[in-house]
């Protein structure tokens, strides 16, 4: 690798507090910026621009809408703007200088086709498994078989940030191009917080001391499983003695999901011990102050709210998702349920409530594990170095006859969708013109009189 070496980083979001976006803000700590200069694409401009800038990394929006792709226009529009996407990173590529290309996302196409047309090599980061039920893909079926070639064809290297996650790609990606590389932590973040534990927290809350408190940190969206949390917290409140409390950090990314979560909580009459908090820039303290951990989710990839929580010395409850066999040793570092299963978390739960040696215990295993497997420098080092590895490689030759068809097919598939879309909606609102005409008693007083006078 050259002395400096330009990279441009495709993010899949404009704004801080998911995993993804914590990677990078933490990988661009743990890097010598002296030697690795990161250029970062937004697709929209948002909250993460501000730390990014903080850092001193120049960031580029390219708009792109990924989200809910709900209604059809939505996807055309992606589809439309796809070629002028590409050729604008592409015009990046050659006015920076980049060297390379690393894709944040598996919901992102345009840096791998970018990187392909420039003749650069293109690194796509893995940070969860397929899921088929993201909007894209519902849009875009693909098999999980036909994913993991797709990403092999797009990259001259994959990331994962897990085995499990690895696993779902290696039947179409050969060994020697498929890695992984876990998450991992700055622990001074939460070293800070823990020596700096005070009660403001639950005071806020109106929270005692010797309350036990349960936290869970995510987005609230459906592949979070905040539901399952919920019953297992009805379990646990009406079973268990003593003053508990549960509360989850995490913006509404779903809002109709999260108006069903509190609607729930009324439900089941438990809004006094349960609390949304919604998005909070204090997650190390918050975690500092909490007992318990829950992690809940249907679907992750190597959890960063879980090595948060075991850094910050929580005893930990966890679905078993892609990634926490290989963090949580059973009933060493914590405790691990099948995914979904309330009936589990709600009984492990009272036990750790009931138990307090055993949650300390577990607590301080938790955090020895981190320290000596998942730290920030430990992954970006490793990252460095599949850079260097990349590098190192001939370089290809630019231009791709097959991606330039690819992405004109795009524009037309998107136009010729938005038009339809457009007819649709006319014909619609004729339809509703004629409805109204027939059914409008001016008109029915016209008929009648035309009758009369035949």
């Amino acid at each position: 690798m050259k002395e400096i070496t330009s990279v441009l980083y495709i993010a899949s979001r404009g704004d801080k507090g998911a995993g993804g976006e914590n990677y990078l803000l933490t990988l661009f700590r743990n890097i010598d910026l002296q030697k690795i200069i990161p250029i970062v694409v937004l697709p929209s401009d948002g909250s993460l621009r501000s730390p990014l800038e903080a850092l001193g990394i120049e960031v580029i929006v390219v708009e792109a809408d990924y989200s809910w792709l709900q209604p059809d226009i939505a996807w055309y529009r992606v589809m439309a703007g796809m070629q002028d996407r590409v050729k604008a990173l592409v015009s990046i590529i050659s006015e920076k200088q980049i060297d390379l290309v690393h894709t944040n996302s598996n919901l992102r196409f345009e840096g791998a086709l970018a990187a392909r047309l420039a003749g650069i090599p293109h690194l796509y980061l893995a940070h969860i498994e397929f899921q088929p039920d993201m909007p894209i893909f519902q849009r875009l079926p693909l098999s999980l078989a036909s994913y993991a070639q797709l990403m092999g064809e797009l990259s001259d290297h994959v990331v994962a940030v897990s085995e499990s996650v690895a696993s779902t790609l290696s039947s179409h990606i050969p060994t020697q191009k498929l890695q992984v590389i876990h998450n991992g932590l700055e622990l001074q973040t939460f070293d800070h917080a823990l020596n700096q534990q005070s009660n403001n927290f639950r005071a806020e809350l109106g929270i005692e001391s010797s309350d036990i408190l349960i936290a869970a940190v995510g987005r609230i969206a459906p592949d979070k499983g905040f539901d399952y949390l919920l019953d297992a917290a009805r379990q646990v409140l009406g079973n268990t003695s003593g003053n508990i409390h549960f509360i989850v950090v995490g913006s509404e990314e779903n809002q109709a999901h999260a108006a069903e979560l509190k609607q729930k909580i009324i439900d089941y009459d438990i809004s006094k011990h349960f609390h949304f908090l919604g998005f909070r820039d204090d997650v190390p303290d918050i975690l500092a102050t909490s007992d318990v951990f829950v992690l809940s989710s249907r679907k992750e990839g190597h959890p960063y709210v879980m090595l948060e929580a075991m850094a910050s010395k929580c005893a930990i409850v966890a679905c078993n998702c892609a990634g926490v066999e290989e963090t949580i040793d059973e009933g060493e570092t914590g405790f691990i349920v099948p995914i979904g299963d309330h009936d589990a978390i709600a009984r492990q739960l009272r036990l750790l409530i009931d138990d307090a040696p055993l949650r300390t215990k577990l607590a301080g295993a938790a955090r020895n594990k981190i320290v000596s497997s998942f730290t920030a420098d430990k992954t970006a080092n490793s990252l460095i170095e599949a850079y260097e590895n990349l590098l190192a490689m001939p370089r290809q030759s630019s231009g791709s006859i097959a991606t330039e068809l690819f992405i004109q097919n795009c524009r037309e598939l998107g136009y010729l969708g938005k038009k339809n879309v457009e007819l649709e909606n006319r014909i619609k609102r004729l339809e509703n013109f004629a409805d109204l005409a027939q059914n409008n008693p001016l008109w029915k007083a016209l008929r009648a009189l035309r009758k009369l006078f035949r």
